[in-house]
């Protein structure tokens, strides 16, 4: 299994259409859109709240990607804007031989002693698991 150290992400590259056509599958947006909703519902710095949801979809556009090949499929890492500087890195699994995408996960991390999933536009896209 991969890790952080040991992994077969690819080179991160600007998006393109077809990336952008990928994260838009409902499977994927509103997917990934509960998640991040889910973890920081209570958080102390980004409480986002249901009027934020619609903003947020309406302005998701991913800006940076790579993909990782692995035996039961592709791995696509994309980092995508939801607005107000405010971006997510979401993980999605494409099956082999197949058009059909899902969610896998949204990219935690700890930021001034707190858990988050939300980065800025300088924070590089890296390999993560959960």
């Amino acid at each position: 299994m991969s890790d952080e150290q040991h992994n077969s992400m690819g080179p991160v590259m600007d998006a393109t259409p077809e990336i952008q056509k990928l994260s838009e599958q409902p499977e994927v947006i509103f997917s990934a859109i509960d998640a991040l909703y889910k973890k920081h519902q209570e958080h102390k710095v980004h409480r986002f709240t249901e009027e934020n949801r619609e903003k947020h979809i309406a302005n998701w556009k991913v800006t940076k990607y790579a993909e990782e090949k692995v035996a039961y499929g592709t791995n696509y890492f994309l980092k995508v804007f939801i607005g107000d500087g405010l971006y997510l890195h979401i993980r999605v699994h494409r099956h082999p031989n197949q058009d059909k995408y899902d969610f896998y996960a949204l990219h935690e991390t700890i930021k001034h002693n707190v858990a988050t999933c939300v980065f800025t536009e300088d924070d590089p896209l890296t390999y993560f698991n959960y």
